[in-house]
C-alpha cells in the first residue's frame, strides 16, 4: 500500500513565491520562462521540460537535475497510481475466465490474483485486459448473431489464445490452389472419427499454409470460429467446440475455409445475416453437399430417416450435416431425429 504521495513539482514553485511575495508574471520577467507555460506547471496541467528546469536552476541556485528528478517522481507516481485503476479493472475480468483458465492449465489454484493477471495479460498479448474489451475490425467472425459491446472482451481474448496457438506453429506460406485441391478429401474426413480426421486436419492445413487451432469455447465469447491474418502469408483458422456437435463443426469449419479462399484479410465483424457472410455460407454449403446433388435430393421431398442416412451415404458425409441443413431450411422441424443422428464432439485438452 503507498504511504507517500507525490507533489506536482508546480506545487514548490507556487510555494517558493509566496514566500518570495513574488507575482507570477514577475518570476516570467525575471526567469525567461512564458507566463502561459509558467501557469500550467503551477496549476499542475504542465510539465517541467529541460528547458524550463535549466532556467529554474540559475533563478534558485540548484541543478537541473533537481527539477527533472521531482518532475520524474511525480510521474512515476501518476503511472504507478493510474496502473493500481488498471489493475482492479483487469482483475475483474480475469474472474470472469477463471474457471476456463484453470480448466485448460493457463493458470494453477495455487496462484494469487496478480500472477493470475499477469498470466492472462502474457496470453493475450497486451498490457491490459482492459484493452481487448473494444471491436477488432480485422477478423471474419462466424457467429449466430451480433452481440453488444460488452461481449468484445471475451470474443478478443479467445482470439487472443488462438493466435497465440498459432503462432507457434512453423507453416509454409498460404497456397490457395492447394487447399482447394483438398476440399474434397476433407470433406470426406467428416465420416471420420476425432483421432483420424484431427491429425488429418492439421497435416492439411500445414501443408497449405494455414495455422489450424481448435480451442476450447469460451463463455460468453459466441464465436464458432474464426480466420485472422497475421501476416503476409500466414493466416489462422481457429474453431471453437461450441455447441459440441459434429454438424457445427463441419459447417463453421468449412464457412472459415470459404472466408480464407476469398482472402478477407482486413474486413469488419461479420454477422450472419451479412451478404458476405451468406457468400461464405452459400460456399460451405456446396462444398459440404454438391448444389445438383442436394437440389436432387429436396425434388425428391423424402426427408425420412432412412432416406437422410441412404442420401448421407451417397454423398459421403456425416448424417447430421443433411440434418443440420435441412433444419436450416425448414425442410425438418428442428428436435426431429437430433437424438438419432447427431454426433458429438468435445475438446479435452489444448496440448
Amino acid at each position: 500500500m503507498r504511504t507517500i504521495n507525490r507533489f506536482h513539482p508546480g506545487v514548490y514553485i507556487k510555494n517558493s513565491l509566496e514566500a518570495m511575495e513574488m507575482t507570477s508574471r514577475e518570476f516570467s520577467t525575471r526567469t525567461g520562462i512564458s507566463e502561459r507555460t509558467l501557469s500550467g506547471i503551477i496549476n499542475g496541467n504542465g510539465n517541467i521540460t529541460f528547458d524550463v528546469a535549466f532556467k529554474l536552476s540559475k533563478f534558485f541556485d540548484n541543478s537541473i537535475s533537481y527539477w527533472i528528478n521531482l518532475q520524474t517522481q511525480y510521474d512515476v507516481f501518476m503511472n504507478e497510481s493510474n496502473e493500481e485503476a488498471i489493475y482492479k479493472k483487469d482483475l475483474a475480468l480475469v474472474k470472469d475466465i477463471k474457471k476456463y483458465l484453470l480448466e485448460y492449465s493457463y493458470i494453477l489454484e495455487e496462484d494469487s490474483d496478480e500472477v493470475i493477471v499477469e498470466k492472462a495479460r502474457k496470453l493475450a498479448g497486451v498490457n491490459s485486459l482492459s484493452l481487448l474489451d473494444k471491436f477488432d475490425p480485422f477478423v471474419c467472425f462466424k457467429e449466430q448473431y451480433f452481440q453488444s459491446q460488452d461481449d468484445f472482451f471475451y470474443k478478443n481474448f479467445w482470439l487472443a489464445l488462438a493466435l497465440n496457438e498459432a503462432r507457434k506453429k512453423k507453416e509454409n506460406a498460404y497456397n490457395r490452389k492447394l487447399l482447394l485441391s483438398y476440399i474434397d478429401e476433407i470433406r470426406s474426413l467428416t465420416v471420420k472419427g476425432t483421432r483420424v480426421f484431427y491429425p488429418r486436419l492439421q497435416e492439411i492445413f500445414k501443408e497449405c499454409g494455414i495455422a489450424f487451432v481448435l480451442l476450447p469455447y469460451l463463455n460468453k465469447s459466441n464465436i464458432y470460429g474464426a480466420t485472422k491474418w497475421f501476416s503476409k502469408d500466414n493466416v489462422m483458422l481457429a474453431l471453437s467446440n461450441r455447441g459440441e456437435k459434429a454438424h457445427l463443426f463441419w459447417f463453421t469449419l468449412f464457412h472459415e475455409i470459404s472466408h480464407v479462399l476469398m482472402e478477407h484479410r482486413r474486413e469488419m465483424l461479420i454477422s450472419a445475416e451479412d451478404d458476405e457472410d451468406e457468400t461464405a455460407n452459400k460456399i460451405a454449403e456446396d462444398f459440404l453437399i454438391p448444389r445438383d446433388k442436394w437440389n436432387g435430393f429436396i425434388l425428391s421431398n423424402d426427408f425420412s430417416l432412412d432416406s437422410i442416412k441412404s442420401f448421407s451415404k451417397k454423398v459421403g458425409i456425416l448424417p447430421s450435416i443433411v440434418l443440420g441443413r435441412l433444419h436450416k431450411e425448414n425442410k425438418v422441424p428442428y428436435g426431429t431425429y437430433d437424438k438419432t443422428l447427431n454426433v458429438s464432439y468435445k475438446i479435452v485438452s489444448i496440448k
